[in-house]
């Protein structure tokens, strides 16, 4: 199959879906934007000069802003050249008020299932399809325990700082040997180490270098629609497979796929958070068990080729 993937990369993540469709052996032609919010960058030629089976856009945002025109989008209608995403929703807005950029896409490939439900309630394509992680970028990783506990990550910079949830959660274990890598955090955390990071070598050693890793699924945007729902990071897979002990807000979407023997989980409150980290601080063998198990199923279920797999199966092209 011939794939027109329209995307911006971001730390190496982006383009290598293209690779993943590469390595299930469609032909790939890649077509990188400037920036999701300048309209008219791809256009009609762009289609007629590659003639693709399928068109795959990055996120719903080239939708939304125009980036994709609606010559453009005219035209793969006509030519019965079916649009396809890989996402999730896009916080700017409240998925509940965009039907007319869901309308336009052919393949609904969701990470969030309260999402999926919803399109699908209104007669889309929708399939429910989580994140996943690279194998080439995390693999197994251990390293001297530094770290009773670390976050690498940024802070929640779309709120003020009295809502945002990471820094208020981080800020809670300032008494624990933490760590935090971010930047970011530096005027929003008092009395916790903070420590610059790049590349997904940093984190890999970070996590083999940490008894407990955060995760801190918060969403990042004032819209209060998003209020108290969890947001996928691709850490959530990342972080098990480098063999490493992941903690985690409990949500019926991660439970689905990880076990509470596979990782930790804490409530939606600081209380919780801090007694599951007291909980697995003091139980070493227990952390690396689960770790153990979890590192065994990310790899035996939860690749993006899996993910890219199971997508291609489930496009018909007639």
């Amino acid at each position: 199959m011939k794939v027109l993937y329209i995307y911006r990369d971001y730390m190496g993540r982006r383009k290598k879906y293209g690779e993943m469709m590469e390595k299930l052996g469609h032909k790939v032609q890649y077509l990188q934007i400037l920036e999701k919010k300048i309209n008219d960058q791809v256009h009609v030629k762009h289609i007629k000069r590659y003639n693709p089976d399928i068109v795959w856009a990055y996120t719903p945002a080239y939708i939304q802003y125009n980036v994709i025109s609606n010559d453009t989008i005219d035209y793969i209608n006509k030519k019965g050249i079916p649009l396809v995403m890989y996402n999730t929703y896009f916080p700017d807005f409240a998925y509940i008020d965009t039907l007319d950029v869901w309308k336009k896409i052919d393949y609904l490939f969701i990470h969030d299932r309260g999402m999926h439900k919803f399109l699908k309630k209104n007669n889309l394509n929708s399939y429910y399809v989580p994140l996943a992680f690279y194998e080439d970028q995390y693999y197994k990783t251990r390293g001297d325990k530094k770290y009773d506990v670390s976050f690498m990550g940024r802070p929640l910079t779309y709120l003020p700082l009295n809502e945002d949830k990471r820094s208020i959660y981080l800020q809670s274990l300032k008494k624990y040997n933490i760590k935090v890598f971010g930047e970011m955090f530096e005027n929003r955390l008092k009395g916790i180490k903070i420590k610059k990071y790049r590349g997904h070598d940093a984190q890999r050693i970070v996590y083999g270098q940490t008894k407990i890793n955060l995760d801190l699924p918060f969403v990042n945007y004032k819209n209060k629609f998003y209020k108290n729902k969890i947001h996928w990071k691709n850490r959530i897979f990342e972080i098990p497979a480098t063999g490493n002990f992941l903690l985690t807000q409990r949500d019926i979407q991660f439970l689905e796929i990880f076990g509470e023997d596979t990782i930790g989980y804490y409530d939606n409150n600081i209380d919780s958070f801090k007694e599951s980290i007291d909980k697995y601080l003091k139980d070493k063998e227990l952390r690396k068990k689960m770790a153990k198990k979890a590192y065994k199923l990310v790899h035996q279920k939860h690749t993006f080729l899996h993910r890219f797999k199971e997508m291609f199966d489930l496009i018909d092209i007639k």
